[in-house]
Formats: C-alpha cells, structure tokens, sequence
C-alpha cells in the first residue's frame, strides 16, 4: 500500500465516521460524565441514548487507543441488539471497522462496513447508508484499485448527504474524492478537488477541515517536487495536531515533516520528527504508521552513513513488514474460502427453491389436466398416466445428468480460483522475500566499509550475508524452474537415467554444505538402478529435497538415499535423522500451500521446492509423499516408473 493510500485511510477515519455528537478524543471526559450520570439515575437502562454514548466514546478513542474503542463498541453492539435498536447496531459495527483499519486488518475492516450498510438498508437509515458508502468506496479502491468505481460510490453518498442538508459529511465525501484522484497520480485534479472542499470548508469556518485540506494539498506538492510548499504545509498542520490528543494525525505529519526534511538534506530535523512520530505511532498501536516510522529512521541514518542505526531500524522495518504481510494473506486466504463456503451454499439453496417451485407447478398443471381428460374421456386415463409416470422419470434422469455437469463445472472453477489464490501468494512472498535480502546486503556492504570494525562483528556479519546469498540463489533457482514449468506448451522428455550417478553428481557441491553442519550423506542407491523420467526436472527434485534435509538436521544428523523396486516402479527414499515437520506445517505442504521456515542454522525457505518436488514428479507419471515426526526426522518418497510406458 503506497503512502497517499495510507493517507486515504487516515481521510475517512479521521474525517468521515463522525457520530450522533460529532465526538472528538477531547470529549471523552464529558462523555464519561454523561454516561456516569445515566449509570447513576434512579430510573437507569441501556436504552438507546446510552448506547448512542458508547458509540460515540468509540469513536472518540479513534485517534488514543484501539483497545479503547473495540471495548465501547462491542459494548454498545451488545445493547443494540438485545434493544433491537437497528441504527446503533450499524453504527457499532462501522466503529469496529474503524479499529480494524488501525491495525491494519483490512480485510475484517471491509466485512464490518459491507455489514454495517446491509443493516442501514434495511432500517432505511439514509446518513448511516451514506456514511457506511463512503467507507465502503474508499476500501473497495484500496482493494481492487478501481477509480471510476469509488468515485460513483462517494458521488453517491455526497448526494445523500447534500439531500439531507448534512453539508459537514459532504464536505467529507469531496475531500475523499480529492485523496482518490491524488493516489492514483490525477494531481490536477485532486488540486481542484481540494480547492473545491477548501472553499466550502473556509465559508464554514471549519477549522479542522481546512488544516487536514491544505495538508492534502501538501502532499501533493510533495509528489511534484515542490518540497519547500510541501514543509510548510506540513509544519502548520503539525503546529495543530501539537495541541489535539489526535495521536494518529500527530505521527502521520510528523513522518511527513520528517520525510521532507529528508529530501531537502536537513538530517537533524529530519532525525526528530521521526522519533517524534515513532513514539505517538507506538503509543496508538498503528502498525502501518510504525512501519512508516522505521522506514523513514534507516533512511535518514543511511543518509548520514551511521549504518549500524541504520541497518536496526531496517530490521525493525522488516520486522512489522512481514508480520502486516503475513497477517494480510492469512486473512485474505480465510476471506476468501468462506465467501466460497457462503456462495456455494447460497446456490444449492437456490436451486433447492427452483426446483421445489417447478415440480409444485407441474403437480397443479398435471392435476388441471387430468379433471378435464376424465371428464372428456375415462378410458383413456390409463394411458396418459403411463405416459405422464414415462415423462417425469426421463425428465428426472435428464435433470441428474444436467446436475452432474454443473457440479463438476463449479468443481473446477473452485480449483482454478485456489491455484490462482496460491499463486497469487506465492509471488507475493517471492517478491518480498526477493527485496528483503537485497536491501541487507546494501546495509551490511556499507557496514563492512567501515576499517574500525573488530574482527568478530565482521565475521558475524559476512556469515549472515553468506546466509542472505545463499538464500537468494536458492529462492532464484527454484523461482526459474517453476516458471518454466507453469508456461504453455511444457514438454516432459523422459529418459532412462542412470539415478545412482545422478544423485553422486547432486551431492558432490552439497558435501561442504553438510560438513559444515557434521552432517553424513550416504547414496545407498544401487549402482544399476534406472528410472523412466526428464533428466533436468529429476536433478532439481532431488538437489530441493537433498538441501532440505542439509537445512533441518543437526550436528551428528545422517542423511540416507536408498530405493525399492515396487510393479515395475521404483521408489526413492530420502531419509534424514533431522528435527522433523510439524503437523500443521505437514498438512499445509500437503495441501500445495507455500511455507516460510527456517532451517536448524537459521537458512531460510518458502516451501516453493517442495511444490518443484510434487509438481515434477506428478508431471513424469509418479507419485510424491512425506512421513516425518517432529524430533525423529523426516522421509520423501518419490515413486518413478523404470522402463518406458509404464
């Protein structure tokens, strides 16, 4: 997610999710004291003005503390629904996708506002309708990256706002539209977008809405490269939320001051407003705005050429980026398989109604039909009852093989979603995991420039650069092996391969790889053995699962390749003493999902070998299985055929 989607975000949370009161986070005390008040009355119940309180407390600790606002929210949820009182049910819905999106969970975000809208449509809550819109165009663009349509949803909703007088939510719904235009690189016309709402806001004599639009047009400026404009917007923007508890404004300025004064050469401003931004990112728990912190700190440091500050706060970074990332594709794997579960279950329900509704009509039409024929003609009553009994079942049977077809035609398209979901992830970690070792090979090169370093740093940190590179090749090796498998028109040239030479030729390079770690290797295969597959997809199968036992075995370890000859098959075990796979991790492997882990030595992998391993091995005609037990090792069996056709 780049920087100004970030800033739509901070735009329609800070902006558009007022409540009933307008609350702001310097209301919470008097918003405590009101509720205290009605807790203390004589007559107390959690109606609905009390409810309306809770939601507006949540919406109040937006900018403090998320654990704040999921507390009063889910509070003020659970006595909306016992109260039946639908408007509090959407609007508490809509303040947990607030807390959603500070940290970063955009997917549940997404749920709870789609939810929210479902309930304002049905009580016809026009403002919560507009409200949960707007929320939902500005998710669905950082989503699907569809422009045209998140500016029909907010035309949508800035007309229901206009329609009800409510000019504080429509000057709102302009200043998202703004910030759409100015991610998606129209900076022209997000200029006149902001011009428009800075016009409206002025005449209003809303002093928060024309600091957050002039800081917009800041941002602007900043992508244009006109960064002294660019500062003093910022500046006077910080220079406000320096009075406000709007802790989540107070970090984001401050990054970008930090940012600006970054790019103009000035490091020691630069410098403290990004700790500034840090610690009020840290206080809120904002994981996106921790990030953006970190990120910004090794910046400046490299800058400077202190590497060693430079090369902690990049780990740092690294740190929040793969815990945002992983968190996303779990999330976005979950979503994804119960929106099927719900869709698949909807259908048949569907179809179920359809098909009840269309013999319920046959039943009326054939007793129609039936009266007026006796009544025309008994005898013949018979003979149209055989008929009619000889109809159904030949209809019955054409309706089980149409039933069939469509059951195997969404079967297949559920598989190809899945193996485009996995791909989808599989590059995702690719590519992550592609940049993350560059960037700290440039740290440490820059680390290792520097002649004061004692000899033990230096060896520590050409040994996690050798671990880095290694990695790298190895991410790389099988990157290009799969790709050339996924192309169209992939042939497999099998061959009797002589595997015992084969496997000595895989383990010669490997040798100072496991005598580093005491690790025996032993190619018990027999020397005559042959097997019927493609020589270059059978290397890359055994150097994967050869590396991967080198990688999860310890000091002492042993790993054996050995074979039985099973129908005119042969079958390959490659057999470690090692730590062993975990169940769960088990299962994902056999289910074809790609898994980060780390070896006994920290060596890092993705899990695209072992899907190398089965894909290719499937692709020559055999059969590819693990048994493994955490802490007594694991076994790979590769079953090939050995002569030709079979």
């Amino acid at each position: 997610m780049n920087r100004l989607t970030k800033l739509l975000l901070l735009l329609l949370f800070g902006l558009i999710l007022q409540q009933q009161a307008d609350a702001q986070s310097a209301d919470i005390h008097r918003l405590k004291q009101v509720m205290l008040q009605k807790q203390q009355g004589k007559d107390f119940i959690k109606d609905t003005s009390y409810i309306d309180i809770l939601d507006s407390l949540a919406f109040a600790y937006f900018r403090v503390s998320a654990d704040s606002l999921f507390f009063y929210s889910e509070k003020a949820l659970q006595y909306a629904q016992q109260a039946g009182y639908g408007k509090g049910i959407s609007v508490s819905i809509r303040q947990k996708g607030n807390g959603y999106s500070l940290l970063g969970d955009y997917t549940k975000m997404l749920a709870c506002y789609q939810q929210a809208l479902t309930i304002a449509e049905k009580i016809n809550d026009t403002s919560c309708i507009a409200k949960a819109t707007i929320n939902i165009a500005t998710g669905y663009y950082i989503e699907i990256r569809k422009i045209q349509e998140a500016h029909a949803l907010l035309i949508k909703a800035g007309d229901m706002f206009e329609k009800l007088r409510d000019t504080v939510n429509w000057l709102k719904s302009i200043i998202v539209r703004g910030a759409i235009w100015a991610d998606s690189k129209h900076y022209e016309q997000a200029l006149q977008t902001y011009e428009q709402a800075l016009q409206i806001a002025t005449a209003r004599r809303d002093e928060y809405s024309v600091v957050v639009i002039k800081d917009n047009i800041g941002l602007v400026y900043f992508e244009n490269g006109r960064y002294k404009e660019a500062l003093a917007r910022f500046l006077q923007t910080k220079k406000y939320f320096d009075h406000t508890d709007d802790k989540m404004r107070l970090t984001r300025t401050a990054t970008w001051v930090a940012k600006t004064y970054l790019v103009l050469g000035d490091h020691a401003n630069a410098l403290k407003y990004a700790l500034e931004s840090l610690k009020a990112a840290t206080d809120i728990k904002a994981k996106v705005q921790i990030q953006d912190a970190d990120k910004v700190l090794a910046d400046i440091y490299d800058a400077e050429g202190d590497a060693r500050n430079a090369l902690k706060y990049f780990r740092l970074y690294k740190n929040v980026s793969d815990s945002v990332l992983n968190e996303a594709m779990l999330k976005k794997t979950a979503d994804l398989e119960a929106r099927y579960e719900y869709e698949k279950k909807e259908t048949r329900l569907k179809e179920a109604q359809e098909k009840k509704d269309a013999l319920n009509k046959h039943i009326v039409r054939n007793k129609e039909l039936q009266i007026s024929l006796a009544l025309l003609i008994i005898l013949s009553l018979g003979t149209l009852t055989f008929l009619l009994f000889r109809s159904r079942a030949a209809k019955h049977k054409t309706n089980q093989v149409l039933e069939a077809k469509n059951e195997e035609i969404e079967r297949q398209a559920v598989l190809l979603l899945l193996n485009n979901q996995e791909k989808d992830k599989l590059f995702s970690i690719i590519s992550h995991d592609l940049k993350t070792p560059l960037n700290a090979l440039k740290i440490m090169f820059s680390v290792l420039q520097e002649n004061d370093l004692p000899q033990e740093e230096v060896d520590n940190i050409m040994k996690e650069l050798s671990q880095d590179v290694n990695y790298s090749v190895e991410l790389v090796n099988n990157l290009l092996s799969w790709a050339g498998s996924q192309l169209d028109g992939r042939v497999v040239s099998p061959a009797l391969l002589p595997i015992h030479q084969l496997v000595d030729d895989i383990i010669s390079p490997l040798l100072k790889q496991a005598a580093d770690k005491k690790i025996g290797l032993k190619n018990k295969l027999s020397p005559d053995l042959t097997i019927w597959a493609d020589n270059n997809m059978i290397q890359v199968v055994i150097r994967n699962l050869l590396s991967n036992a080198i990688k999860f075995c310890n000091s002492g370890d042993t790993i054996t390749i050995d074979h039985k000859t099973v129908a005119g098959a042969v079958e390959i075990c490659i057999a470690d003493t090692g730590v062993g796979i975990e169940k769960e991790i088990l299962r994902k492997i056999n289910r074809k999902e790609s898994i980060t882990t780390f070896g006994t030595a920290k060596e890092k992998g993705t899990g695209l070998g072992m899907l190398l391993c089965r894909e290719f091995i499937e692709a020559n005609k055999g059969s590819f299985r693990i048994e493994s037990e955490p802490g007594k090792g694991s076994r790979f069996y590769c079953t090939l055929p050995a002569i030709p056709g079979h």
